[in-house]
């Protein structure tokens, strides 16, 4: 799947930052798998709602959600290609392939029926030492990444801007505790060693 998606579109762009997720099912009445394959240029996080007033949440926790297995059932159950029917099932998202550089969208806006709201909660970010592993494959051990650049989002839903902190050769020009704010929006990691197995 990765080949045919580089005979259509190959570039330094597609070399950089895109990756592919497996997203696989599985049929609950006669448990069979099948896997589907989508190629990605950021992840968008969901962001866990807080439990304590205040509570500063991980990025850990908001990769663990998007992974979460996920029950599809009633309107939402997939057709299984073993029972040729629509059966409950459950779907879980993994990272096939890692791409160099990871960019991932912490999703702080919300959509209702009638509005759009914004998410304050503090996500908590590593600086360096990301591993992506557990998100991947089977036993495809530690993925690291270190983080080089952030986008923050000031404001609210309906006014607001954006600003950008980048890692130089000196280091951050911000101190550690400023890049973490309840205003990170857009995360940029790089893959520590490319000698790691990308898939």
């Amino acid at each position: 799947m990765w080949q045919r998606h580089l005979d259509r579109d190959d570039s330094k762009i597609v070399d950089l930052f895109s990756g592919q997720l497996r997203s696989s099912l599985h049929c609950s009445v006669c448990s069979h798998y099948s896997n589907t394959f989508d190629v990605f240029c950021d992840l968008s996080l969901p962001i866990p709602k807080k439990s304590d007033y205040g509570r500063t949440v991980t990025l850990r926790e908001c990769l663990d959600l998007f992974s979460q297995e996920e029950k599809l059932d009633k309107e939402n159950s997939p057709m299984c290609e073993r029972c040729n029917r629509h059966t409950e099932s459950t779907k879980r998202l993994t990272i096939q392939r890692f791409p160099r550089i990871l960019v991932m969208h912490l999703n702080r806006f919300t959509m209702s029926r009638y509005s759009i709201s914004k998410s304050t909660v503090p996500v908590s970010f590593p600086l360096n030492g990301l591993d992506l592993g557990p998100f991947g494959p089977v036993d495809c051990g530690p993925v690291l990444y270190d983080l080089y650049a952030v986008c923050n989002h000031s404001g609210t839903v309906n006014m607001g801007h954006y600003t950008a902190a980048c890692l130089e050769e000196e280091g951050w020009l911000f101190k550690e505790e400023k890049l973490q704010s309840n205003q990170a929006y857009v995360l940029f990691y790089e893959l520590k060693s490319f000698n790691v197995t990308r898939k």
